[in-house]
């Protein structure tokens, strides 16, 4: 076979991984722990670094595949190194680096990028090439869409995620392939009819016209489904700059012009038609139309208030690293340091701040966020740079879709698919920007093909048989078999035992989710009849150990001190549990969920005062949290304080299991002494304070004067 013949394969070979990414958003690895996420990032990485090894070596033995140099690529190269070296430095390098199951983010997931960006940019040569790929995206946009429409009929659901989980990521998706469609409509129906006497007319009887029409309704409506607010503001706003931009720049056609103002105008009639009947009951009807007019910061919820709520937090990051950060995936220590107490009825383990342009400030400082800003200010000087080339019809969409995309970004943030579809736009104009600029003399060098078959072919072979066996094979195995550790066997927990002992010893991605689940299936398996206490005892000593090996690897985080307590807690170790609970809370000092365990657990020992002191602070944090009273009534009862107990209790009786354990506790405590009859009388109090008790409580009252209950 020759040379040009091998080249070509590759080549091609290429092109189908690059083609084979459009296919990733419809990938649900049912078998796998957090499916939607997990199979589409490790196909995404294997196939990238199939196609990148595959690149090196056409540019090996090709000079015109070879890389040549753009402020789009350098943009993104920075940012890559910046994040790196912010990574390195983190809070929890480890964690920056691999991320975790439910994310896959991480600086693993940006060097993939980068090396996508690379092959993409270098290989698809012309502007033919990429209008075929971006019908090909369309055609997978349409199967998306069906898909879309039939969840929709099935569960009547206002806001459909289908196959990538979330709605703001099928927002998204639908969001790009809008702007393909224009795209493809201008280069396909516009520029070959615009010069004609009547070009309305030449347009109209084009059927290209009326699929191309077709796709960008279904792409707009995608979104309308998905009751996504930013994307479809973005989506509006995107439209307007593109149509800004045609308006003010396009001298050369003065019907592109003609017809941009006149769409302006009908936007602006809308939008204002929009305002003038938003509190009209036809909006309140409609999920999107109602979630659009109740847009308002100071009237929000859900995630909208935890927003509001989180931002600050964010700056308050920021500002304690400025520089570069706390390395990606850190945010949780920033949340939990920062945590707002009003945030009580929200989420309680944020990882993101769910803004782009925050998360890069907190992840990697003002330098990561300026980088990352980069990457679109260079994006946007290339387009300018090459607007006759590209045509301003085709630059103000491009300007457009970017604009759109970056709006949506400051209410999110991104996953893989809105990630590589970024990409794909950057190499697009990457790939323009290149086309007639000369390579330099230092990649001109002709490597000859002895040295690329004997030298460079076998260390790319190795390279990439070590990057397909460490960074995909092992992590998906250990993926699996979480999946196998949590099931249920015939055998019992033993089986599970055996299964977290095998992927805790892979020491991959995903250990610290493994520990969580590990710790999630304690109390159960100890509760459980009919296993072997021996067994019992194996499933806690070993979930111990994880536990301390985790809180080693990563001390400062609260959450897994807080698990650690908890854990220790629930098994009757109060003595022992109460330094990490103590540690989550000066870690995370107003945290709710934290505060009421720590006071849980100093009543347990005996420490009453600073018990109750604990549980006042929760309270004040936030006195109209039902449930942060009750813990303070709680710890108040076991701290024999009756004059707090009533003070706060007054007449009501309650159904807290809370208060219930907090009297059965004091019973216990007196039963270990001997007094029955005090600690009859602490039921009845639980009995009356708790009325639906009463059954369970005469049961417990029996029990205890016939002796069956002895503490």
């Amino acid at each position: 076979m020759s040379n040009t013949n091998i080249q070509n394969i590759i080549k091609y070979a290429i092109f189908t991984g690059l083609w084979a990414v459009l296919i990733i958003p419809f990938i649900v690895a049912n078998g796998m722990f957090f499916p939607y996420i997990v199979g589409k990032n490790f196909t995404f990485r294997i196939i990238v670094e199939i196609i990148f090894a595959l690149w090196v070596y056409l540019a090996c033995v090709d000079v015109k595949f070879r890389p040549k140099f753009s402020w789009v690529l350098g943009a993104v190269a920075l940012f890559v190194a910046v994040m790196g070296v912010a990574d390195i430095l983190a809070v929890a390098p480890a964690k920056s680096f691999w991320s975790n199951f439910e994310r896959m983010d991480g600086w693993i997931t940006l060097i993939h990028l980068l090396m996508y960006l690379v092959v993409f940019g270098n290989v698809m040569k012309g502007e033919k090439i990429w209008l075929w790929f971006f019908r090909s995206s369309l055609l997978m946009s349409t199967i998306m869409f069906m898909l879309s429409i039939s969840e929709w009929l099935k569960t009547g659901s206002d806001r459909v995620s289908v196959t990538l989980g979330n709605p703001i990521y099928v927002a998204v998706y639908f969001l790009f392939n809008f702007f393909f469609a224009l795209v493809l409509f201008y280069k396909d129906v516009l520029v070959k009819h615009h010069e004609k006497h009547n070009p309305i007319a030449d347009i109209c009887k084009n059927w290209l016209t009326y699929v191309y029409a077709l796709l960008a309704l279904i792409s707009a409506y995608g979104i309308w489904r998905t009751g996504t607010r930013g994307v479809l503001l973005g989506l509006i706003g995107g439209i307007i700059v593109t149509l800004l931009i045609i308006a003010i720049f396009e001298k050369k056609n003065k019907f592109f012009r003609k017809m941009a103002i006149i769409k302006l105008i009908v936007i602006v009639a809308i939008i204002g038609g929009f305002f003038a009947i938003k509190n009209t009951q036809f909006v309140k009807d409609s999920t999107m139309l109602n979630r659009l007019s109740a847009i308002s910061w100071n009237n929000v919820s859900g995630q909208g208030q935890a927003r509001q709520y989180v931002w600050p937090m964010a700056i308050k990051g920021f500002q304690e690293k400025p520089i570069l950060g706390w390395g990606q995936d850190g945010f949780n220590y920033v949340f939990n340091k920062y945590y707002d107490a009003r945030m009580y009825n929200q989420e309680q383990w944020f990882d993101r701040a769910h803004n782009m342009p925050l998360d890069m400030l907190v992840a990697g400082g003002i330098l990561g966020l300026l980088t990352y800003l980069s990457i679109f200010l260079a994006t946007l000087w290339v387009i300018w740079k090459r607007r006759e080339k590209l045509g301003i019809v085709d630059a103000g969409l491009l300007v457009g879709l970017l604009a759109g995309y970056f709006f949506q970004n400051l209410f999110v943030f991104d996953n893989l698919v809105s990630y590589f579809f970024f990409f794909i736009i950057l190499a697009y104009v990457y790939s323009r920007d290149i086309d007639d600029k000369e390579l330099s003399k230092e990649l001109k060098v002709e490597i000859k093909s002895d040295t690329v078959n004997y030298m460079v072919l076998p260390v790319l072979i190795v390279i990439f048989g070590i990057s397909l066996w460490y960074l995909n094979i092992r992590p998906i195995n250990t993926n699996l078999n979480l999946i196998n550790s949590i099931q249920g066997y015939k055998e019992g927990p033993s089986k599970n035992l055996e299964y977290f002992k095998k992927i805790l010893s892979y020491n991959t991605v995903g250990t610290p989710e493994i520990r969580e689940q590990l710790i999630s299936i304690v109390p159960r398996v100890v509760g459980m009849e009919g296993v072997d206490n021996k067994i019992k005892q194996e499933f806690v000593d070993f979930t111990y150990s994880e536990v301390q090996k985790q809180v080693a690897e990563t001390p400062e985080d609260a959450r897994y001190q807080l698990f650690a307590g908890s854990l220790l807690d629930n098994l009757g170790q109060y003595e022992i549990a109460l330094p990490y609970l103590q540690k989550a809370v000066e870690l995370s000092p107003t945290k709710l969920t934290m505060l009421f365990e720590l006071s849980k657990c100093l009543s347990y020992v005996g420490q009453k005062e600073q018990a109750l002191e604990v549980a006042k602070k929760a309270y004040d944090l936030v006195p109209v949290f039902e449930e942060g009273k009750i813990n303070y009534i709680a710890t108040a009862i076991m701290s024999g304080n009756n004059n707090l107990v009533k003070e706060l209790l007054g007449n009501a009786t309650s159904t807290s299991q809370s208060i219930v354990r907090a009297y059965l506790f004091n019973a216990s405590s007196f039963l270990k002494k001997g007094d029955k009859y005090s600690a009859v009388l602490e039921v009845n109090k639980a009995i009356k304070t708790v009325p639906v008790f009463k059954e369970q409580g005469g049961e417990v009252i029996k029990g205890i004067w016939e002796g069956t209950i002895a503490e």
